[in-house]
């Protein structure tokens, strides 16, 4: 019986997908992100598109979205809202704070993300865009 619920679950979530996904306008970026999804299937191999495309967006997204709250710190204006008043902001500090950051994200992080690509082959999760979900 919760394996019939189940079923019912997934099949009502199938069909919200589907809906919305009829629902919303065509993506004006899509023809331009499939001929670069493909360029990428031919040129890279799917062990170089899990570990290094992996931890290069990894590394982008993370440093993009840290780079506001760092440039935030060293501005005047901005000292009013800091938590630690106390404690000021050297350039000393940050930069020990990126090397203990880029030694993470290299030494801990990375071999995590280079478990991606065997994830990905164990399950089955298809590379090529056909296959993919409409999420974008």
């Amino acid at each position: 019986m919760a394996a019939n619920g189940t079923s019912d679950i997934l099949s009502s979530a199938y069909l919200a997908v589907e809906y919305v996904d009829a629902v919303l306008p065509e993506n004006p970026l899509q023809s331009s992100l499939k001929h670069a999804w493909g360029c990428m299937l031919d040129n890279y191999t799917k062990f170089q598109i899990a570990t290094w495309g992996s931890l290069i967006v990894h590394e982008f997204i993370y440093f993009l979205f840290c780079l506001p709250g760092f440039l935030f710190q060293f501005m005047p204006f901005m000292q009013k809202y800091k938590i630690q008043q106390d404690k000021p902001e050297t350039w000393e500090k940050q930069w020990r704070c990126l090397k203990m950051l880029v030694f993470n994200h290299f030494f801990i992080q990375f071999p995590l993300i280079c478990g991606t690509y065997y994830f990905t082959e164990f399950f089955s999760i298809p590379y090529d865009w056909d296959s993919m979900p409409r999420c974008y």
